[in-house]
């Protein structure tokens, strides 16, 4: 395979960098750990759906179906990047787990079976959300109960408690227990600090819709223009335990990379009683959950909706070399060292990720094949 191209990866943004550069004549081959493309969404929880419009979401080349919800479930999108293999014609290697990529003259691509494969471009296509992660209290032993990151989580019934306890304030976090809240479990969420929180639709357009209207103007600005709607939205939330953040959505993303609540329905919940706020967790005992205000909440279950890491340093020998202190590409580096190593899929975007990887593919295959040149 050596001069071949190598993707890592078959979930959404290793298939659309793929079909990006069969339409410019060159092909590659996609490694993928698990034995079917999109491992991630198959692995996400049963009520998932898109935050953004199928509109905004589709990958290079093909556009979703128009029997689609406008938000598509976890299913419709699941069907549809497995059709978008077959249509677009992709080679791809399942259950080839990539655990090594090395640039030794060309690049060197290990995998767990022990093969090697010299390619002359690879891209890292493995996303934001490879390893979950754990906060040090959850690895305590002291909990009666049951701990599960979001990862293992699928439906309320599944969960078969009355009483849990949803940690994080991400999309997962908000609809997780918005979902318990809805199956008539006891719900409490737990905050650790300021907020940002955008509805999925304002005035019936939807929001990634207007975030994309407004793509060129500075952060900033953008907060500024969209902050009187929100507050119109959602008024002081202080006294159910949510404190607003001081920078805006967009701002806090571009400067931390932290997405916003896409809220489907969970600051209702909230301002109805069915989910109950507190801040951070400061320890566990028994059945009960300590807080950093000293309240306590006693439950069967707690779900980490703590987020992922991409961990790449086990795919990089030379991780701390490449990104010394983020151990990962910073914001909008798809190349960061000119050296036929690529990335895609690891910026998450207010105007939808879907839609942010087919811009990526796009710009990563363009560069392979002028590299080639």
């Amino acid at each position: 395979m050596a001069g071949e191209i190598v993707i890592v990866g078959a979930g959404p943004a290793g298939l659309a960098c793929a079909a990006a550069l069969r339409v410019r004549g060159r092909k590659s081959t996609i490694f993928e750990a698990t034995d079917h493309v999109a491992a991630s969404w198959h692995g996400h929880y049963d009520r998932l759906h898109l935050h953004t419009s199928k509109a905004h979401s589709a990958l290079p080349g093909q556009p979703m179906p128009a029997t689609f919800a406008r938000y598509p479930s976890r299913r419709q999108i699941i069907e549809y990047l497995e059709n978008y293999a077959r249509t677009q014609g992709l080679q791809i290697r399942k259950h080839k787990r990539v655990t090594r990529i090395q640039r030794l003259g060309d690049w060197v691509i290990g995998t767990e079976d022990g093969e090697q494969f010299g390619a002359s471009a690879v891209v890292v296509a493995t996303g934001l959300s490879r390893k979950p992660v754990i906060p040090d209290w959850a690895k305590e032993t002291s909990f009666a109960g049951t701990i599960i990151h979001s990862s293992d989580y699928r439906n309320a019934t599944a969960l078969n408690i009355r009483k849990v306890l949803v940690v994080g304030f991400g999309n997962s976090a908000g609809e997780i227990a918005l979902e318990c809240a809805s199956a008539g479990l006891d719900v409490a969420i737990s905050v650790r600090g300021p907020v940002n929180i955008v509805p999925r639709e304002l005035l019936g357009i939807p929001s990634a819709t207007i975030a994309i209207a407004e793509r060129h103007l500075p952060p900033r600005i953008v907060d500024a223009l969209n902050a009187p709607l929100l507050w119109l939205r959602y008024r002081d939330l202080t006294s159910f335990g949510l404190q607003r953040a001081a920078k805006g959505p967009l701002t806090t993303m571009a400067e931390r990379g932290r997405t916003p609540l896409i809220d489907i329905g969970t600051i209702a919940a909230i301002r109805r009683g069915d989910i109950k706020v507190f801040p951070g967790v400061a320890s566990l005992a028994g059945s009960s959950v300590r807080f950093e205000n000293g309240l306590t909440f006693d439950c069967d279950t707690i779900v980490l909706a703590t987020g992922y890491a991409p961990a790449l340093g086990s795919l990089l020998p030379d991780i701390t070399w490449r990104f010394p202190e983020t151990l990962r590409p910073n914001r909008g580096d798809l190349h960061p060292h000119g050296d036929q190593l690529y990335f895609c899929g690891f910026n998450p975007a207010t105007t939808g990720l879907l839609r942010q990887i087919g811009i990526e593919a796009e710009v990563i295959a363009s560069s392979i094949v002028a590299q080639a040149c």
